[in-house]
């Protein structure tokens, strides 16, 4: 078996220096979905790269030495010198979205158009979503970020950051397995649980005449009983259905939690399916990634943590 020598390479405003070089204390990488994936760079004070700013470009690329994979990319956004060490705290690339406002009304659109429309200015990755809208408006009291959020609750996507930066605007996956695990080899540390499954919640067109197609005139009706939700941008029955649909698959999959440490893994992101074999209490089956979590020090070397809930059928 050969000997593991995990690296991080940094790219800091076009200049690129290995962990070695650049004296990297300890790294974390967080990508959560909804979020802008936080990171923490611990650097010597001596680091060259100890005099980083606030606004500086920065690509953290972690794996084994000779073969690092770009995990993130963004900007510095708050620096912490101390007698001992130097912090970096750092945001991905689509928090320009949150710093981003507009005033707009889309006409008949599909989701997908109108999330490529709102991030105009953005890098953006890939983007899914087929739900037709008759008309959705944004307003600049809210920044972009949010009525991506929105919109991401009306169809049930995933929205998070590719490892260069740019937007995921995504449906949640179902089928095969993208990474495989094994208890003994590849898993460090796990816990899994199950959790009772709350109601969830039922969903209805904001028109009375939605039933009779999209293009009928639309009364306006009350929320339906038992906490259901009355969304203005649902104007058809089909589309209050996927809302629903979405709904009850997340509520579905959160009945399955569980965390799992495993020897690092760089191209591991929230959303992938993940399927872990002989467990001492079983195997679960295929299970969704919500939450990565990549460190890399001298005490632990690369560890991945996976945070994880139950996949869609």
């Amino acid at each position: 078996m050969a000997l593991s020598r995990p690296r991080a390479n940094l790219t800091l405003d076009g200049r690129r220096l290995s962990s070695a070089e650049a004296a990297l204390v300890s790294l974390r990488v967080l990508h959560t979905l909804g979020e802008h994936d936080p990171v923490e760079l611990v650097l010597w004070p001596s680091s060259k790269f100890a005099g980083a700013k606030a606004g500086s470009q920065l690509t953290i690329a972690i794996g084994e030495e000779g073969s690092e994979a770009d995990v993130w990319t963004g900007e510095v956004t708050g620096t912490a010198a101390g007698a001992d060490a130097v912090a970096l705290d750092g945001l991905a690339a689509t928090v320009a979205l949150s710093r981003q406002r507009v005033s707009q009304t889309f006409l008949n659109q599909s989701v997908a158009d109108i999330v490529r429309g709102l991030a105009q200015g953005a890098q953006v990755d890939q983007v899914g979503g087929d739900t037709n809208l008759a008309a959705y408006s944004v307003d600049d009291r809210r920044s972009v970020w949010s009525h991506l959020l929105e919109l991401a609750r009306l169809v049930g996507a995933d929205v998070g950051a590719s490892p260069t930066g740019a937007l995921r605007f995504v449906p949640v996956r179902s089928g095969t397995p993208d990474l495989r695990l094994r208890y003994g080899a590849d898993v460090l540390s796990w816990r899994t649980g199950t959790a009772a499954e709350p109601p969830a919640p039922t969903v209805a067109a904001y028109g009375a005449a939605s039933e009779a197609g999209a293009d009928q005139w639309h009364w306006l009706r009350r929320p339906p009983a038992h906490g259901g939700q009355l969304v203005a941008a649902l104007r058809t029955t089909d589309a209050a259905e996927t809302m629903a649909r979405a709904l009850a698959d997340r509520v579905a999959r959160a009945k399955v939690r569980g965390q799992f440490r495993i020897v690092g893994r760089p191209s591991v992101r929230p959303g992938d399916l993940v399927a872990v074999t002989d467990l001492p209490s079983g195997d679960p089956g295929t299970l969704r990634v919500r939450r990565v979590e990549h460190v890399l020090d001298a005490r632990h070397g690369f560890v991945t943590t996976l945070e994880v809930e139950g996949a869609q059928a």
